[in-house]
This record gives structure tokens, C-alpha cells and sequence, in this order.
């Protein structure tokens, strides 16, 4: 083969081919014209690996700069304000660091803190100062609004009463996304309602009722998903026994960590079911150890947390739950007089098409009944109809029972307390003919608006202007927390307008005039404002489960970021032995230096210092075991892809790619 089209087909010139093939070990003299065809192809494969292993030291290189850089930008310490007393929990998430980390650090230190215990400003500090970061004494944010107040009022004067008769327990049924809660639910009444909801998520507290031995329960389901953590609390603020539920297959959880902190903050007495114990991958003694490590010990580790393994989905072991919680009712012994005028909580609102303003609320105290006059926080109204949780109208309701009220004048804020009273002038005139929304900042939304640009963009410069309507006042209110999570330096999000029920003619107006994106949870188009939307360019965002909302308002977010991907380094693998080697799938023996590594690393291989080739690990394996992570000093088995020519003795530089902001 002639030299020159050897170089072409390189893409480089004759000279430098010429100058270059001594390093990589054909040396043909500076003068060669033709080459052996197949000398031809081992310098291709030659040049090949060559030009790899110099991309390679070049992405080696842009890293180092990369580390000095944001080494001097560390050099600087972080301040964060810190209160006279913190709970662990909190402390972990100000330090951002997993709260069993930070609870075995404290441990290490001689000082034995549970997941909710206090722990004052000098000990955080300290702490704070070993994590990198600088404490600042501040105020405490005040989350305890009066309605809380007054809920646990009513609770201390409940169980005072002298002349209370037992009553049902209130069972909230908490745990992270997707571990079983419904589905157990759904066990304990044997009907289908995990099929009702979107994505097989629960979207809003659901309160049933049930009978088991004779005796009723009512039990409260509680959103798992991380956007509605005050759905979560409100539950726990109401309920007398909180049910923990964990997937055996999964383990702790955030969103579990977050409910074992509703259910500490509450002083909840609760049982933990181990559920899905039937799938392959299931290991209880894993959540066991788990539970334990945030001093949860269960019973028969010595402990006092009672745990049951079960099956939600095929029903094993519910009967064994329930005489559990019936056993933890027995021994708190709940009770109410129920002649007393009634008292409850509103734990949900809503407006119907064809009954109005709709509100669910569980009876603390007393008997309600139809016809009774009521007042709940702003709002007020007459008791038309009263319904239990199957929809069947019924006269009254006694203690521990949830039902919807129908006859208000206006939707009442979730949480607030319900009490029957006769409802004066005064009250009536004070009554502000409104839904009760949630609060947002509205100053300026209408930004662009004012300015009647025609550009027919949806996003406007660094700010994403949208309205947001949902089916009820809980599910709004857990759709706009979670939005304004996603606001940050680089963009704003201007809520110019939300409410409940479907999107109107109106709402694609201003949407139009505004350059607004509408996002609906949970409903439909109005006939007219359907219409309308053939005509008018509208971005509309309608679906029944709320994190596919918050994803596509994510992503519209983050395409005003910068964004570069950095190397974080892990831990550095020595190779033991060599069982397969080929570019599609190699299998290692190896030995964890220096730092763990974890299961979805990228790695360089290096011999001598030297690069040779890059790739990913695919699995880690202890014992014939997969692990997440192989631990420093400990010996593995790595199944790894895109890379070959593995040697004994050879160093895979491992590391984990982040995209963070520029």
C-alpha cells in the first residue's frame, strides 16, 4: 500500500505518519513509499489505540485543571445557620449527608442521638465544622401554624375527657413511593384501588373505614412521592397509630426516613410492615439492620419496634398486622365523648362540578350530623349531606369516622378545624367569597404581560411564567411546593395565576397574553377553552401524575443552565486476575484501593501511569453476591464493557461523571 493513502485514510499527512511510526513500533525509515499490506493494518490498529490513549491523557489533563480549580473555590467555607436546637435529621440535611452517616458519626463521638432527638448549637457546630462547613447561629423557621396548635390541642383534651367512650382507632399509613401502601390498603378491604390511581401512586390522602374482628379501623393512605411531604405530616398530625410500611426489596428510603421523622415529631406509636417479603431480592434482616442503625432496634433483636413481614399484593399476613394494631389500640385505649359538640379536621377540599365546595373531614370529637351549623377556619356553611368513604349518605358521624360535607360557602383550607357552632352576622359578613388557595409571591408575574411583546416563545428571559390548576386544594398545594423547589439563581418561576377544577377560556387567554405554560393536575379542558386551543398557540400540560409534571417543568429549567460534566474520583481497582477479555464484556478479578468504588463507575486503565483504554463498570460482585459498592481493601469480581487488553497488575482509575453548573 502506498504511504500516502495509509495517511489519508488516518486523516493525518505523510510526515507526521512517517515521524510517528518509530514511537508506535514500525520503523520503515523517513523515505518508505509502499508497505507491506498487512504491516498497513497493524499500524491502523496501532494508530488507532494511539489516537484513543491521547484523547484519553486530554480528558486526564482538562480534569486535573478542573480539580485545582474548584480546589481553590473550596478553600472557601461554606456558612449555614443552624438554630439552639436542630433534630439529626434536620442537621443531616443542612450538612448533605445521609442522616445513618451522620448518626454513626455522632455515635463515633460518644454521643447517642436517635433520627428526631434535639441536639444543641455547640454540638452541631462542631459537628458542622468537621463536615466543612462554618455554623451560624439563627432563628429557627416556625412551621407549627395554630391549626397544628389547636389539632394538638384537641388531642390532650380528648384523652382528659372523663366521660369518653372508646372509639376507633386512626391508623396513618405512611412510607416512601411505591413500596405498598395502597396495595395493602387494598389488601385490608379487598377492593381494587390501587387500579383508580394514576400510575398506581396515591395522589391525595385517601380515609377508610374497616371492620376486623368485630371492630372498626379507619385508615388514613398518605402520598409516598416526595412532593407531598405536608400531605404526609398532615396525616400524622391526625392519626393515633402510624402503620410504616417498607419494601424488603428496597429498604430505607428518604421519603420512610421523612415519615419515621412525622411519626417521632407526632409520638405516634407504630408498627413496621415489611412488605413485597414474596420478590425475588427480598431481604428482612437487610431492613432490620437498617432500622436498627437509627436506633429502631425491632423486637426480636431486643428492641421494641414491631415488625411484620408481609405480602400486600398476595395477601399473606394482614390478619397478623391488624391484630397488631388492634393490639396497640388496646393497650393506648383511644377515646371521645361523642356528646359532645363535634369537633374535627379537614384533610381534604375540593370544588364539584355539581355540588360545589366539598370538603373531607375526620371527626375528633362529638357526633356530626346533617343540618348541623358549622364553621371552619375563614369559611363556614349548613351540613347538607354527609358522606361516609364508599360515597353512601349517612345522617351522622361519629368519632374516628372521616365523611364529606356538603353546604359550605366556600372551600376550607386543609387542615383547618371544624366546629359546630352557631354561625352569627358577624361571621357572614367577614366570609371573603374566595377558594382559599395557596399563597404565592404575584408581585410583577405579569411581567411580560405588560410589556405585550409578540414573541411567541412560552419562556421568557430567565423567567418561565405559568398557571397551574389542580382537582383539589391538597394536591395544588403539594404541585406548587414543589415548584418553587425548582426556582434557582439562573431562573425564575412566575405563577400568575392557579386554581382548582378544568382549565377554562379564560386561563388560555392569559396564558396566551402572557407567554405562560398551563399545567393541569388531575383534570380536563373546559368544552370552550378546547375550542379555543385549536386556534391559539398554548403550551397545555395536563397529566394524572404529578412528577410527570414537575419532569417537563424540570427540564424547561434546566435549558437555561450551563452545565459541564465533572469527574468525581472514586476509589482505584488493582487487577488481581484476568477471567475474560473482550471489548463487549470482560471479567476481573480486582482489589479496592485507596477509596470505595461504587457499581456504575467509569474507569480509565492505566499501566505504568500510562492510559490505555477507558470503559464502564457494569456489576460488582462479593461472595458471587451483586454489592453496590466494593469497600476499600476488600477483593471482587467486576463485570466491565467497552474496554479490553486488561494485564495482572494493572490500576482501573475509577470515577463517576456529574453535570454540574458551569
Amino acid at each position: 500500500m502506498n504511504v500516502t493513502e495509509l495517511a489519508r485514510q488516518l486523516k493525518t499527512t505523510k510526515e507526521e505518519l512517517l515521524e510517528k511510526l518509530p514511537v508506535l513500533g514500525f520503523d520503515i525509515g523517513l523515505r518508505a513509499i509502499k508497505i507491506d499490506n498487512s504491516v498497513a493494518e497493524r499500524i491502523r490498529q496501532a494508530w488507532s489505540k494511539e489516537q484513543r490513549r491521547q484523547k484519553i491523557r486530554e480528558k486526564m489533563d482538562k480534569q486535573e485543571i478542573a480539580k485545582s480549580k474548584q480546589g481553590a473555590e473550596s478553600t472557601a467555607i461554606k456558612d449555614i445557620i443552624i438554630p439552639e436546637k436542630i433534630a439529626v435529621t434536620n442537621l443531616a440535611v443542612k450538612l448533605g449527608t445521609e442522616v445513618t452517616h451522620l448518626i454513626g458519626y455522632l455515635m463515633k463521638n460518644g454521643i447517642m442521638a436517635a433520627l428526631n432527638e434535639q441536639i444543641d448549637f455547640d454540638t452541631a457546630s462542631i459537628v458542622a465544622e468537621d463536615y466543612g462547613f462554618k455554623a451560624v447561629k439563627g432563628a429557627e423557621e416556625d412551621h407549627q401554624k395554630q391549626n397544628v396548635l389547636d389539632i394538638h390541642e384537641m388531642k390532650k383534651t380528648r384523652a382528659k375527657d372523663t366521660l369518653a367512650q372508646s372509639r376507633p382507632p386512626v391508623v396513618v399509613v405512611m412510607g416512601h413511593v411505591d413500596h405498598g401502601k395502597t396495595t395493602l390498603l387494598d389488601a385490608i378491604r379487598k377492593t381494587n384501588v390501587v387500579a383508580s390511581e394514576s400510575g398506581g401512586i396515591t395522589q391525595h390522602i385517601g380515609a377508610y373505614q374497616v371492620e376486623e374482628k368485630g371492630r372498626v379501623i379507619t385508615f388514613l393512605d398518605t402520598p409516598g412521592h416526595e412532593a407531598f411531604k405536608a400531605m404526609r405530616e398532615r396525616g400524622g398530625q391526625v392519626a393515633d397509630i402510624a402503620i410504616l410500611i417498607v419494601a424488603a426489596d428496597d429498604g430505607l428510603k428518604p421519603q420512610t426516613l421523612e415519615s419515621i421523622n412525622v411519626i417521632q415529631k407526632e409520638n405516634l406509636p407504630f408498627v413496621v410492615a415489611i412488605n413485597k417479603v414474596d420478590k425475588p431480592g427480598a431481604d428482612i434482616d437487610r431492613v432490620k439492620k437498617e432500622l436498627a442503625e437509627i436506633n429502631l432496634n425491632p423486637e426480636d433483636w431486643g428492641g421494641k419496634t414491631i415488625c411484620v413481614p408481609i405480602s400486600a399484593k398476595k395477601g399473606e399476613k394482614i390478619d397478623e398486622l391488624l391484630d397488631m394494631v388492634l393490639l396497640v389500640a388496646d393497650m393506648e385505649k383511644f377515646t371521645a365523648d361523642p356528646l359532645k359538640p363535634a369537633h374535627g379536621v379537614i384533610i381534604e377540599s375540593h370544588i364539584d362540578k355539581g355540588e360545589g365546595p366539598v370538603a373531607t373531614v375526620l371527626v375528633n370529637v362529638g357526633t356530626l350530623r346533617v343540618g348541623d351549623e358549622i364553621a371552619i377556619g375563614e369559611t363556614y356553611g349548613k351540613i347538607k349531606s354527609l358522606k361516609d368513604w364508599t360515597g353512601t349518605e349517612v345522617k351522622e358521624a361519629p368519632p374516628s369516622m372521616p365523611v364529606k360535607i356538603l353546604g359550605l360557602k366556600s372551600t376550607p383550607k386543609v387542615g383547618d378545624i371544624l366546629k359546630v357552632e352557631a354561625i352569627n352576622r358577624e361571621k357572614r359578613k367577614k366570609n371573603p367569597k374566595n377558594y382559599h388557595l395557596v399563597d404565592i409571591e404575584q408581585n410583577h408575574a405579569l411581567s411580560k404581560y405588560e410589556q405585550k411583546e409578540d414573541n411567541a416563545n412560552v419562556i421568557s428571559k430567565n423567567r418561565i411564567n405559568i398557571i397551574v390548576k389542580a382537582d383539589m386544594l391538597g394536591s395544588l398545594e403539594a404541585l406548587i411546593a414543589s415548584i418553587k423547589k425548582l426556582e434557582n439563581n439562573h431562573v425564575s418561576i412566575g405563577i400568575i395565576k392557579q386554581g382548582l377544577g378544568n382549565i377554562t377560556e379564560s386561563d388560555l387567554i392569559l396564558a396566551k397574553d402572557s407567554s405562560a405554560i398551563i399545567y393541569g393536575f388531575n383534570i380536563n379542558l373546559s368544552q370552550e377553552a378546547l375550542r379555543l386551543s385549536y386556534e391559539r398557540t398554548v403550551e397545555i400540560k395536563i397529566s394524572k401524575i404529578i412528577y410527570e409534571l414537575l419532569d417537563d417543568l424540570t427540564a424547561k429549567v434546566k435549558s437555561f443552565i450551563k452545565t459541564e460534566i465533572v469527574e468525581v474520583k472514586q476509589g482505584d481497582l488493582l487487577v488481581l486476575k484476568v477471567f475474560k477479555d473482550s471489548k463487549k464484556e470482560s471479567i476481573i478479578g480486582c482489589r479496592a484501593k485507596a477509596a470505595p468504588v461504587a457499581g456504575n463507575s467509569k474507569f480509565r486503565l492505566l499501566r505504568d501511569g500510562e492510559p490505555i483504554d477507558e470503559g464502564q463498570i457494569v456489576e460488582i460482585q462479593r461472595n458471587k453476591q451483586a454489592v453496590e459498592k466494593a469497600e476499600e481493601g476488600a477483593e471482587c469480581g467486576i463485570k466491565v464493557t467497552n474496554a479490553r487488553g486488561f494485564k495482572e497488575g494493572d490500576i482501573l482509575s475509577c470515577f463517576i461523571e456529574e453535570e454540574r453548573e458551569v
